[in-house]
């Protein structure tokens, strides 16, 4: 078992009924951080920090059994210490039914990057933004280890966001009476620049292979988020062929989501269907489809795609593909499956051609006044 890079990803490999398996994490520091969590989680006997994560499906060794870390605190401390706080953080995420990747992630963070910077044996009580909370955030500002370059503020705003929910939990159930991140004036994230297009999505398809083809017009289609989340986890049996509709399971959000679908597409999934070896929408040589990301590259590579592009900009232009042709907010909304009206707004309100003009023609006007 181990921990390595292939096409900029993090990997870890392990042997299960004696094969290999391998399965990404994702690029950037997150990525890095993430499989050397799940690694560390199965080879020092599933334990991080005395707490126990399960990790399904995987079998090792004997594991080695360790001594849970004990967070001892100062004779002089008055309250709970940010090290006693964290680990019932983390027992409050697993009991609250967060996901595994999510636990492992931060664990692995605590342990190995967020207690090198706030000494975890300090009362929470006793911090403050002046001294712990800028502190943490200058350090995340810094330059990456891995990438040798200034971090994204996309991170730092993401490890703040870990950090700060840790101090609410506690404050929320009277465990300590201080987040010292309370006063963060959150920077404004530069959004990113999806160029993808319907044409150049043709393109794509045309030199994929045919299961990522597929997997591409599905995606196109429903909306739906890539990858195992919700795409790679499509049954047959969430297709109702009678009403022509499609039921999808966000895992983000823990809800359902009905997609109809056009009469063309239905007629495409009833072929597909039949053809079908699997119970899985996707499929590849009659096996369930853990991943496209790498045989969707090579054909983005094929196709001449000299921009960035990923598998989620798919479901980033099913969304401006609607509300350009003038489809509702409300309704692409839904479709998305987001929380509420407001945050698709917020992402695509741009791409709603023609309403801002519309607007102020609605003004009446002023002649003769």
């Amino acid at each position: 078992m181990g921990v390595y890079q292939r096409d900029e990803r993090w990997m870890v490999y392990w042997k299960e009924n004696g094969k290999r398996r391998d399965k990404s994490f994702g690029r950037g520091d997150e990525g890095r951080q993430l499989a050397e969590a799940f690694e560390a989680a199965v080879t020092n006997g599933r334990v991080l920090d005395g707490m126990v994560i399960p990790v399904q499906r995987i079998e090792v060794p004997e594991p080695v059994q360790l001594e849970p870390v004990v967070v001892q605190e100062p004779e002089e401390a008055k309250g709970i210490t940010f090290g006693q706080l964290s680990q019932k953080y983390l027992e409050h995420l697993k009991v609250s039914g967060k996901t595994e990747t999510h636990i492992l992630t931060l664990a692995h963070l605590l342990k190995f990057s967020f207690f090198d910077i706030l000494d975890k044996n300090k009362p929470v009580d006793s911090m403050s933004y002046v001294e712990e909370g800028m502190k943490f955030i200058k350090h995340y500002q810094g330059v990456s280890k891995q990438t040798g370059k200034p971090r994204a503020q996309t991170t730092v705003n993401r490890y703040c966001n870990y950090l700060a929910a840790i101090f609410n939990f506690g404050i929320e159930n009277e465990l300590s009476k201080v987040n010292p991140l309370s006063k963060r004036k959150k920077a404004r994230e530069r959004p990113r620049d999806v160029q993808l297009t319907v044409k150049d999505m043709k393109k794509i398809m045309e030199h994929a292979e045919p299961h990522v083809k597929w997997a591409m017009e599905v995606c196109f289609n429903l909306g739906t988020r890539p990858g195992k989340s919700e795409l790679l986890a499509l049954k047959w049996s969430d297709v109702d062929f009678d009403k022509g509709t499609v039921k999808i399971y966000a895992t983000k959000t823990k809800t359902f989501r009905t997609v109809p679908v056009r009469p063309s597409f239905l007629e495409k999934l009833k072929v597909m269907q039949a053809n079908a070896l699997t119970a899985y929408i996707i499929e590849f040589k009659g096996r369930k489809v853990d991943s496209v990301r790498k045989s969707f590259n090579t054909a983005c590579e094929l196709a001449g795609i000299a921009y960035p592009i990923r598998m989620y900009d798919l479901r980033h232009l099913f969304a401006t593909t609607l509300l350009s042709q003038g489809a509702d907010l409300s309704a692409v909304s839904k479709l998305m499956g987001h929380f509420s009206v407001k945050m698709t707004a917020d992402v695509y309100y741009h791409y709603l051609e023609g309403e801002k003009e519309r607007a102020v023609n609605l003004l009446p006007e002023l002649e003769g006044v």
